[in-house]
């Protein structure tokens, strides 16, 4: 063997490390569903009666998915606002279909945002650090 043999790295591909399409198209059916949620009537009383904040969209590499992670404004009815989108979301799909260029609408699924639980539990503990 010689002194000059170079193996390269491999590229370990890390599913956490989002490309720049897939942020675009996240936060342009952030902007699209929330216009959908404000404007549109569902006739479902969680959907309509509650004010829905769209906190992030993560889209799988190849576009085809999408979970729209949700928290209802004073987090009440969680699950039932989650139930009724996943519901509807065949028709947010439609109505928003006409104003995004993507080759195949990705599926839509609503799920609920612990990142403010969390936040709040870590900040708890540090709080009892403290003490």
């Amino acid at each position: 063997m010689s002194e000059f043999d170079f193996k390269p790295k491999r590229k370990i591909k890390d599913s956490s490390i989002k490309s720049q399409r897939q942020l675009k198209v996240g936060e342009e059916l952030r902007y699209l569903i929330s216009n959908v949620l404000l404007k549109e009537t569902f006739y479902d009383e969680y959907i309509n009666n509650n004010n829905i904040t769209i906190t992030e969209v993560n889209i799988s590499p190849d576009l085809k998915n999408a979970k729209i992670f949700i928290m209802p404004l004073g987090g009440k009815n969680q699950l039932e606002v989650v139930d009724s989108l996943n519901k509807v979301s065949g028709r947010i799909k439609k109505l928003i279909s006409s104003n995004i260029n993507l080759r195949q609408m990705p599926k839509l699924n609503f799920k609920i945002d612990k990142s403010f639980e969390n936040a709040q539990n870590i900040e708890n503990i540090l709080k009892n650090i403290k003490k």
